[in-house]
């Protein structure tokens, strides 16, 4: 799903609100979540989906002589126990999970 067929659908399940106004939320809450995220250690938690972090490890690598710190930046979701349930629940009843 993208973010026009977002915005269509949350329009469809709230008539009430514009779809320009639904669009322009959409594109505050995408800018809230990356500033939080840039900053070290800091997390999004979104409610029924799970938590989305950001992590970086910093290490030593090389030998006595070259040695040089290297950087790896890891992007984690971890899924809530009611995004697993239905998730895998639809799966498997696609026949997609075996």
């Amino acid at each position: 799903m993208n973010h026009h067929q977002t915005v269509t659908e949350i329009s469809k399940r709230l008539p009430r609100l514009k779809r320009r106004d639904v669009a322009e939320v959409l594109e505050v809450m995408a800018e809230l979540w990356l500033e939080e995220l840039a900053q070290p250690g800091q997390t999004v938690i979104v409610a029924d989906l799970g938590k989305l972090a950001v992590e970086v490890q910093s290490f030593r690598s090389g030998g006595a002589v070259g040695q040089r710190t290297v950087k790896r930046v890891y992007v984690r979701f971890r899924p809530t126990e009611k995004f697993r349930r239905f998730v895998l629940n639809v799966q498997i009843k696609e026949g997609a999970v075996e």
